[in-house]
């Protein structure tokens, strides 16, 4: 046993881990229905506005004031969220002075409609996860205390001997105020200090009795969790005011994607952010080179720029697919918006035709464009007579949207409606045929086999949707180098957006580059980044105003940043909703939760609520169900760990995967019995019996040794399903099965 170890097992901290485990479970998994502790620093006082001039910086030139709600704009409930992944790491980054660094063993985050700030709004923390965070925290504290020399001016006093009271009051209130992102309360700094005081004299060490405490601060729900709950605004009982300390946590992960500086800190202490010096704190972040890291981290979770670590392409099909080439089409894309957005903060539509790209030496061979010296990427100008030009001409959009062998009309067209105009595309009914194979010689291009596919009625309506739009990429094959030519016929890319006829990709980048869909599409999909989750009918007007702004700012990307931290929706939040908790994000031992009791152990850290007792899950929801609201928490949760990560059954528990995909990798699963009856593969909309995702789960969840279809999942109490989880799946898929 390692000798932190064989600390923790002393009282002090085991009281220590033990309330930590309880309070980040019950966070997690019941949503931390009131304040965590106390101490949520200073209220908010009147209705919140923010005056004040200024420009925000990054080329805009207007002023960013917060505007009061309208009697239309209902805003979402408040609540809290959990810090993501990357999130955690540039702000243990931060804390530290870059002298720390997280350990690998961190859950990835997961996404929930695009964006992992809504996955962590909505998923809970798991015992495992709860058990990477006190690992992690450990590790933190003792590489940061490790340094004598480096250890005295961060702690900011150097005692001789085991315990100093004052020496350690002061590093709590310090080193508190920036890892909380709110002023410690007393009572905190002296519980903190008491835990602390234990461990000392119990190691007869200062720093390393103060290694533990640092650890028990960084497992903290206020830590890991952006609170955001609001103060009641005077006359307007449905509307909650956030504080400045609330405010400079939004601000500072929106733009910075880390935690608020002292600067930052030092305007919520003074109240500066609910009144004239909100502006002038969003000019100065939005100069700071960070600023990038708040936009790039939108661009790739809205444009799925991560999946391109792992490109699907086979090299036997494409011998240009290598081990680097889809993270060099994810930086090419990543600094193409950052010139776009940042450093020129040009107009935004020439997302959609621009002829600037960066590339390096393998992209620039992929894409025929003269050699370019040395490693490192060049900005480059695209042939003005070619066919290739903004995003939707680079390797990130055209080799994610296709298949590991062949390219996908259907998959770029998807993505141009659903991502690019936020419209849905409904999910395909069951037992689709496949696209018509080549017999004999004479084979068939892409458009022909989608126009022969699109003449089966069920296929129909949805194909003339996708297809006309994907097919004018059709010059571009699946891992996105140019061809002339399809099974050896000339390439056709005509097509028509809605109407409006186009000839080629250039002339669909154009209509795109004008259509008001795309741009409100934007804004819409930074509303949701920003805030954590899907906007409710009440919002709308919100998102209307965001859109118009972004339109009266010329399309600047920095116009669009201003009309969102001067949104109501950026400082005002609802009262919590009586509503049950979506399935997955509720009940001890449900999705991620854990029982618990609520006792009083001496010792004991940030007293918050106590978990409820121990339920079934909360109760099965009621109305139409969606998978992304109802189900994929519960999949988050219990599927996703082993199916996403680790592929034990060779699925990934996406919507498209779990109702539309008759495609099985894996080679037990292949051999599944039930896979090869005539029933159909996948989930049944009206026929949960007959559904793999039901009897798969329903059977291992009585615990069987074996079934039918090859292996049992395992006996692991944190992933078997509630009844309610089952009973909601069920009421889904008989429900038919919406996204």
């Amino acid at each position: 046993m390692s000798e932190r170890k064989r600390v923790l097992s002393g009282q002090g901290a085991t009281n220590h881990r033990r309330w930590v485990k309880i309070a980040l479970v019950a966070c997690g998994a019941f949503g931390c229905s009131g304040n965590v502790g106390s101490g949520n620093g200073a209220p908010m006082s009147g209705s919140g506005n923010s005056g004040g001039g200024g420009n925000s910086g990054g080329g805009g030139s207007g002023t960013v004031m917060v505007t009061p709600p309208s009697a239309e704009f209902q805003p979402a409930p408040a609540g809290i969220r959990r810090l993501t992944t990357v999130q955690y790491r540039h702000t243990i980054s931060d804390l530290f002075a870059g002298s720390v660094t997280v350990t690998d063993d961190l859950d990835d985050d997961t996404s929930l409609s695009g964006f992992a700030s809504i996955g962590a709004a909505r998923i809970s923390l798991s015992p495992v996860n709860v058990e990477q965070f006190e690992t992690a925290a450990l590790d933190i504290a003792h590489k940061a205390l490790t340094d004598a020399t480096a250890r005295a001016a961060f702690v900011g006093c150097n005692p001789t001997t085991a315990t100093s009271d004052a020496c350690t009051q002061a590093f709590f209130k310090k080193f508190g105020r920036r890892a909380w992102r709110r002023p410690l309360a007393d009572d905190e700094v002296a519980t903190y200090t008491m835990l602390t005081n234990g461990i000392q004299t119990s190691m007869k060490s200062f720093f390393g009795g103060l290694e533990y405490g640092i650890a028990a601060l960084l497992q903290s729900p206020h830590f890991l969790y952006r609170e955001e709950w609001g103060t009641p605004v005077s006359g307007k009982p449905s509307q909650l005011a956030f504080n400045d300390y609330e405010l400079a946590t939004r601000l500072s992960y929106f733009l910075w994607n880390t935690t608020p500086d002292d600067l930052l800190l030092d305007a919520a202490d003074a109240k500066q952010l609910t009144g004239k010096g909100f502006a002038a704190q969003v000019a100065r972040l939005l100069k700071d080179p960070r600023a990038a890291n708040g936009i790039q981290t939108f661009f790739t979770e809205y444009y799925r720029l991560a999946e391109l670590d792992n490109l699907p392409q086979l090299p036997s099909a494409f011998p240009q697919r290598t081990a680097t080439l889809g993270p060099s089409m994810r930086e090419e894309t990543q600094r193409f918006l950052a010139d776009l957005t940042v450093t020129r903060d040009g107009d935004f539509r020439d997302v959609f035709d621009s002829t600037t790209t960066f590339v390096n030496s393998e992209l620039a061979s992929l894409y025929g464009l003269p050699a370019v010296s040395g490693t490192d990427f060049a900005k480059v100008t695209l042939p003005a007579t070619g066919m290739r030009a903004g995003y939707l001409g680079q390797g990130s959009f055209l080799a994610l949207n296709a298949h590991s062998n062949i390219t996908s009309p259907t998959y770029r067209g998807k993505f141009i409606r659903e991502m690019l105009m936020c419209q849905s595309v409904p999910p395909p009914p069951m037992n689709v045929p496949p696209l018509p194979m080549d017999t004999g010689p004479a084979t068939q291009t892409m458009r022909q086999k989608l126009e022969i596919h699109r003449q089966m009625e069920p296929c129909k309506s949805c194909h003339a949707f996708m297809d006309p739009l994907g097919l004018s990429f059709e010059n571009f094959d699946g891992i996105g180098a140019f061809r002339t030519k399809d099974a050896g016929q000339a390439i056709d890319v005509t097509g028509d957006l809605d109407g409006k006829a186009f000839n080629g990709p250039i002339e669909l980048a154009k209509l795109l580059k004008q259509s008001p869909d795309v741009l409100t599409c934007v804004a819409r999909n930074l509303y949701r980044y920003v805030t954590g989750h899907i906007e409710n009918d009440g919002e709308e007007p919100a998102i209307t105003q965001l859109s118009k702004g972004f339109s009266d700012g010329q399309y600047h990307f920095s116009a669009l940043v201003n009309g969102m931290v001067s949104s109501p929706a950026f400082a005002y939040a609802g009262p919590q909703s009586n509503d049950p908790l979506p399935t997955g994000a509720g009940g001890a031992n449900g999705a991620g939760g854990m029982g618990g009791s609520s006792g009083t152990d001496a010792g004991m850290v940030d007293t918050g609520p106590p978990p409820p007792p121990p339920t079934d899950g909360g109760t099965v929801p009621t109305g139409p169900l969606s998978f992304a609201q109802h189900i994929a928490p519960i999949i988050a949760n219990k599927c996703s760990p082993c199916h996403t990560t680790q592929a034990m059954a060779g699925l990934n528990f996406t919507y498209a995967n779990l109702v539309t995909n008759a495609a099985v990798t894996n080679d037990v699963t292949k051999a599944c019995d039930f896979l090869n009856l005539s029933a159909p593969k996948r989930v049944v909309a009206g026929d949960a019996y007959h559904s793999l995702l039901w009897v798969k789960i329903s059977s291992d969840n009585v615990a069987l040794a074996a079934h039918f279809c090859g292996v049992h999942m395992p006996k692991d109490p944190t992933k078997i399903l509630t009844t309610v989880e089952l009973d909601t799946i069920e009421h889904w898929i008989r429900d038919g099965a919406k996204p």
